[in-house]
């Protein structure tokens, strides 16, 4: 099973996207997790795409993910990240995180307690310009991907969407407390020379809330899985 990430872009070994830093506004445990899928956030088949849809690589519920969609992901996060070394790799991760932000995507709109402004979707888009470096950088990665500006801002939108879900619904309710802090750092030690825990605990506390959201956004994807109806392709 494949995760996702938030911000802080990890890559957790089930969602197949790739370690990177998104600067948010938001401290603490989340930003490890929320940044839901750079890559799989970023493509959901829209009308202006279904004529260009060439076969169906997934399903989950009564959404599809088609070839294009898939490589437009690649493409997202290899312009964040750089190329992969193993790109049938990428292809095959990408996808399942794809699943996985769908089915996330799906529960958000259900459940619709989550509202996006049009600021919120604006200062997303600003982000994602500064992280490409340059307008021509940018112009050059709408190209490459074959992605409109209008599709982008949906993308984007249904990102920011999964990621304030995903707080709301399992972030709110992760908390640590002092004795778990404490705990970690006397058996972690070695690793923080010459500190004491009071100067660590913050830090400690942190990292501890990201283990815990990972983990409990696992378990609520494992239970999403095991209520959709999900068929996935051959590449």
């Amino acid at each position: 099973m494949i995760l996702l990430r938030i911000s802080d872009i990890v890559v957790c070994d089930h969602c197949g996207f790739r370690i990177e830093k998104w600067p948010r506004q938001r401290a603490g445990g989340l930003n490890l997790l929320l940044m839901v899928l750079v890559a799989s956030v970023f493509s959901l088949p829209s009308p202006a795409q279904a004529e260009r849809i060439d076969h169906i690589v997934a399903a989950v519920n009564n959404d599809v993910i088609t070839a294009l969609d898939l490589e437009q992901a690649v493409i997202i996060n290899e312009a964040l990240s750089g190329p992969a070394p193993d790109r049938n790799r990428l292809r095959e991760e990408t996808r399942d995180g794809l699943v996985n932000r769908l089915l996330l995507l799906q529960e958000a709109r259900r459940l619709k307690f989550v509202e996006l402004s049009e600021q919120d979707v604006r200062d997303q888009i600003e982000e994602f310009k500064k992280r490409l470096g340059s307008p021509e950088a940018f112009a050059a990665f709408l190209s490459n991907a074959r992605i409109s500006n209008r599709d982008l801002e949906r993308m984007l939108a249904d990102r920011l969407l999964v990621e304030r879900f995903l707080e709301k619904k399992i972030g709110l309710y992760v908390r640590i407390s002092r004795e778990d802090a404490q705990r970690y750092f006397d058996s972690h030690a070695a690793q923080y020379p010459g500190k004491g825990f009071p100067e660590v605990q913050k830090q400690i506390t942190s990292l501890l809330a990201d283990q815990e959201l990972v983990k409990q956004v696992e378990l609520y994807l494992a239970d999403l899985r095991s209520m959709a109806s999900i068929r996935i392709n051959p590449l």
